[in-house]
């Protein structure tokens, strides 16, 4: 089992971090075209997915 201790600090952190990629995502859209952003987006989208799946425990059965 793996915890976690949220702090204020690191939840700040963690929305930095979301509103760093919002705006990187945004310029992009706005650079690039709506179809690079997605794309971008979805990939990211993917990355943290397979890092939670990697972090969660697994059915015993």
């Amino acid at each position: 089992m793996i915890l976690f201790h949220l702090t204020g600090r690191s939840l700040l952190g963690l929305l930095a971090a979301t509103l760093t990629v919002l705006l990187v995502l945004a310029l992009l859209w706005a650079l690039a075209g709506p179809a690079w952003s997605i794309g971008i987006g979805l990939v990211l989208v993917l990355l943290i997915r397979g890092v939670l799946a990697l972090f969660s425990p697994g059915d015993s059965e």
